[in-house]
């Protein structure tokens, strides 16, 4: 076999290799391109001839080039083995932690909540996973797959098994690296949030896609065919995530009841002692602020002109009967206004008794008179006005009272009804009334929600719930408890995320707090995008008033109402929000559809809905 055309250098290296162990070998690629490969040559000396033609009579001109130069042949550096292995374990690592997160439903430490960032939001959506399964679990096994084949790309295989090893690298980088253009493009565009560890995965799935596709050890055709499968294959799964609905990722926890459902939601007097369901097994959640420091009664002043008899039987009667009404009022009426009602009654008494005196002693001075001129005059009337004096006692007894009852009703407010509703399993017991509420309080059906304004379930779930109100309208109420997933006000939060939401629910308390009508409003606006504690402040001093916000914010009163609805989420066993709280079950997670929120309060409902 002649090789012509060859320079000297290319014939001394044929010379020396020729005389190797292995003799020379040569093939001719689909270019029409023969190569020549010398073996047993020094691995730092190995070339490839390439001619033009190639025949065991007559040569044709070539080159000499290294075998790392040509199209599937060489071996890669070791520089570049261990940046692919380590840009796959850092997309293997972090995939196989959102992963974890994802099926485990808890918050991606440090990355919630806000405006830009927000890893919850991102991990929760729709695009966040395929056929129900999160995305990252795919994502894993494809890092994980290639981490294996990297571990066979620098051994001195046969040629076909390099070639098989490098062109599936090539196919699976290009997979990680068009799916990251996909996914980031739906961060930036679609959600308009930005989940930093996703990021860092994709940055890894392009950077491994711009390396294998810049390697010369898959031949060019391999690489168009891998980019080819790759992009059918993201193809694929744009589709299918686009025809996919959005989920509703919920569950429904089932209680043993321990009340029958008919006292589910009940309305009593305020002044009935309601000893049925306070002996329930389940107890009442009692509202802080005026409830929790039960308002203490000072007695009114003794008057020490009043000594008579007739004035302490007086007392004795108005006692007895303003006592009940006081205890009544212990709950429901602040204690100044107690106090002045008691002054009112004292100031009434007195008056009546100055104004008796008079005629008393003109009475006995007249009888003195009478009794000086005849005796037997005096003798005669006794009779009669014996006979007088009960009637005229009676009677002023009579208008005392009815003086009494008329100061009372002009002073004491009628006290309101009680409106009780249990939840979870009828195990705790709330008064409507007390609590943040949206609707009417008189509805028909009432349930309990628990969120964070920060969530973006929890504004799903309110979009839903937007579209129930359209369908019920005044017949259903919701007790709206925000319960801030934040362990600067809930110790029970778990990771770093949600910051802000513990000022973002004590504003929206202080708003229902001053103007209960304004506070549907505010809610709305809070769970239209997501909103920054500066911007909530100045919307609540824009529907109620700066100065009645700031000093009902300023007070104990919004953080007490935080500490009770976060005792409340302990108890109906914490976790995830937003929670549903029914009478017989508890829901945990996201109902983003209107049909399926109405279809779940007439379930849930309607055995204790208030006829």
């Amino acid at each position: 076999m002649h090789f012509e055309g060859l320079g000297s250098s290319a014939r001394t290296l044929l010379n020396v290799c020729t005389a190797a162990i292995q003799p020379p070998s040569f093939w001719v690629e689909n270019s029409g391109i023969c190569f020549l490969q010398l073996r047993g040559c020094a691995e730092s000396s190995a070339m490839s001839v390439s001619f033009g033609t190639v025949n065991s009579e007559m040569g044709g001109s070539g080159e000499v080039r290294r075998l790392s130069d040509v199209p599937g042949e060489g071996h890669p550096s070791l520089r570049m083995l261990w940046i692919l292995r380590g840009l796959c374990v850092a997309g293997l690592g972090i995939s196989v932690y959102l992963a974890w997160t994802a099926l485990s439903m808890t918050p991606v430490y440090g990355c919630g909540g806000g405006d830009v960032i927000d890893c919850g939001h991102v991990l929760k959506s729709k695009w966040s996973k395929v056929f129900g399964i999160p995305v990252s679990v795919p994502a894993g096994g494809l890092y994980a797959s290639m981490l294996v084949l990297l571990g066979f790309a620098g051994l001195n295989a046969p040629r076909a098994m390099r070639q098989m090893v490098w062109n599936a690298l090539t196919a699976g980088a290009c997979m990680a690296g068009l799916a990251a253009l996909w996914f980031i493009s739906l961060q930036i565009f679609a959600l308009s949030k930005i989940c930093p560890y996703c990021v860092a995965v994709h940055t890894c799935g392009l950077a491994m896609a711009a390396l294998m596709l810049r390697n010369r050890f898959s031949e060019p055709h391999h690489k168009r065919m891998a980019v080819t499968f790759s992009a059918a294959a993201v193809a694929g799964l744009i589709t299918v995530q686009t025809m996919t609905p959005e989920p509703e990722v919920f569950e429904v926890i089932r209680y043993d009841e321990v009340t029958s459902p008919e006292v589910a939601t009940t309305t009593i007097a305020a002044g009935d002692s309601g000893s049925d369901v306070f002996e329930a097994p389940g107890e009442v959640f009692a509202a802080p602020g005026e409830m929790f420091d039960a308002p203490v009664v000072d007695e009114a002043p003794a008057d020490s002109s009043a000594s008579t008899t007739t004035e302490e039987s007086d007392e004795a009667v108005k006692a007895e009967t303003t006592q009940p009404v006081a205890s009544t009022l212990l709950l429901l009426v602040p204690p100044r206004l107690l106090n002045l009602t008691q002054i009112a009654f004292s100031g009434q008494d007195a008056t009546a008794s100055e104004g008796q005196k008079p005629a008393e002693a003109t009475t006995v001075a007249e009888g003195e008179n009478s009794a000086g001129t005849s005796a037997t005059t005096t003798e005669d009337s006794k009779p009669a006005a014996d006979a007088s004096t009960p009637d005229s006692a009676t009677e002023a007894t009579e208008k005392k009272d009815e003086k009494a009852e008329e100061a009372k009703a002009e002073v004491t407010p009628a006290p309101p009804a009680r409106k009780l509703i249990t939840v979870a399993g009828n195990r705790v017991t709330l008064d409507v009334k007390q609590w943040p509420l949206l609707g009417n309080s008189e509805a028909q059906y009432v349930f309990v929600e628990m969120f964070d304004y920060t969530c973006p379930h929890c504004r799903n779930t309110h979009n839903a719930i937007k579209g129930a109100f359209e369908n019920y309208g005044d017949r259903l109420a919701i007790l709206a408890l925000p319960v801030p997933l934040e362990r600067a006000c809930n110790d029970a939060a778990s990771g770093g995320g949600h910051p802000g939401s513990c000022e973002l629910a004590k504003i929206s308390i202080a708003v229902w707090r001053v103007s209960p009508d304004k506070f549907h409003e505010f809610h709305d606006w809070m769970f239209e995008t997501t909103r920054s504690p500066a911007s909530a402040r100045a919307q609540a001093e824009k529907l109620v008033g700066a100065e009645k916000f700031r000093k009902e914010y300023s007070s104990k009163i919004p953080s007490e109402y935080v500490k009770r609805h976060v005792d409340l989420y302990k108890k109906v066993g914490q976790g995830s929000v937003p929670k549903l709280l029914f009478p017989k079950s508890t829901i945990n997670g996201e109902i983003n559809s209107k049909s399926t929120m109405v279809s779940t309060i007439e379930r849930e409902l309607r055995d204790v809905a208030v006829k």
